[in-house]
């Protein structure tokens, strides 16, 4: 083959690689989309956790790609005292019921324990962040079963001198026990344990294994002049803290 073949055949090939990634992108930007919510409540609870007591507002934004198999985007919360801040960075998969979730969690609350002041400290010893893998399964509709398995794979969830991490694991189930009309009615359950236990049992939500999670969920799908705005009342019990809390909270809007 002569080298004028070889200089045709080449630049050929070339064109058909960018015009192959020209069309991915295409492909991808086309079943892009970018949504937007914001959420009112009267306090923020979170895996048996009340994070923060006063009317709370939070709000995501994110970017869908593949038709919704993988969704990335930022999380943020505050209420109204000024006293709770959180903003988090989130990536997650989605394929039919299997999900996959990576949230890297940055609550710079004033008063806070640990590190609130250095944003993008990512060093295991002195970081004020954590992040937090979850993996999990929705079997339909037919069973309407949610299952999901959680581990703090980094951050501020350390052992008692700072050497290791407890890679705590919060593992949680919700079944939707009523729905008619616009109502809908979700229980669930979670329980929490430090996959390291050398010299303690103690995990990022108790001071020992447990279960550390019950609720009850009321959810009406509220509609105003075409637009919904689902709100809900919000029961969570701690069995191993010994506590109960109420929210009432609404979704302003989406989009």
């Amino acid at each position: 083959m002569s080298v004028h073949c070889r200089h045709i055949i080449e630049k050929e090939l070339s064109m058909k690689r960018i015009l192959g990634l020209l069309f991915l992108l295409v492909s991808i930007n086309s079943a892009a989309q970018v949504h937007m919510d914001v959420k009112l409540a009267t306090n923020h609870l979170w895996r048996g956790i009340e994070v923060t007591d006063g009317m709370v507002f939070t709000g995501d934004v994110n970017y869908t790609l593949l038709g919704g198999l993988v969704n990335l985007g930022f999380w943020g919360g505050t209420n109204t005292q000024g006293s709770y801040k959180e903003f988090n960075n989130h990536l997650s998969f989605q394929y039919k019921g299997f999900s996959l979730a990576f949230w890297d969690t940055y609550n710079f609350s004033i008063g806070a324990s640990y590190n609130n002041k250095e944003f993008f400290n990512y060093r295991a010893h002195s970081t004020g962040r954590f992040l937090d893998a979850s993996v999990g399964y929705c079997f339909g509709n037919r069973l309407p079963l949610s299952l999901s398995w959680s581990t703090v794979i980094f951050g501020r969830d350390r052992n008692a001198d700072n050497t290791a991490n407890k890679y705590s694991t919060f593992c949680y189930a919700e079944y939707p026990v009523w729905v008619k009309d616009r109502w809908k009615v979700d229980a669930g359950i979670g329980g929490a344990f430090a996959l390291n236990k050398k010299d303690s049992k103690e995990n990022f939500y108790g001071t020992t294994d447990g279960i550390v999670h019950v609720s009850l969920k009321a959810t009406y799908n509220f509609v105003l002049l075409e637009h919904e705005m689902p709100v809900h009342a919000y029961i969570m019990w701690n069995p191993q803290a010994n506590r109960a809390f109420f929210q009432l909270g609404m979704q302003l809007f989406t989009f």
